[in-house]
């Protein structure tokens, strides 16, 4: 079963929501100590044809994502919409003013990230 990856690319603790489900915190981004080699915490949801609370619905399906920064107090509303395979892995990185995704064939083109609504403060 394919999975959705949201990794934390940022210097900050952050929280993901997929879908109205639960929050999911992320540690922030971590470097090791000859600093060769960068780590992003992930959490995974299940993929489906259909979206629901901390699943993510592929087949062109609207999937809405709440990212949430606590200590720059940014919250970002995201619409994601996979034309991708339901058996392909998706990788969502997510920096502090914008998220990015491919598949793991390292291709964006079936992927569309919307801005829907972004508050500071």
């Amino acid at each position: 079963m394919a999975k959705a990856y949201f990794i934390n690319a940022s210097p900050t603790d952050v929280k993901v929501t997929l879908n109205t489900g639960a929050q999911n915190a992320l540690a922030a981004v971590s470097v090791n100590t000859d600093g060769t080699a960068v780590s992003g915490p992930a959490w995974a949801a299940k993929i489906e044809a259909r979206p629901s609370p901390n699943v993510f619905g592929g087949d062109t399906h609207d999937n809405e994502v709440l990212f949430v920064s606590e200590q720059k107090a940014k919250t970002r509303r995201y619409t994601i919409t996979s034309k991708v395979s339901t058996v392909l892995d998706l990788y969502f990185f997510m920096f502090e003013d914008t998220i990015v995704g491919e598949d793991a064939t390292g291709d964006s083109s079936g992927i569309t990230i919307t801005l829907v609504d972004k508050r500071d403060g």
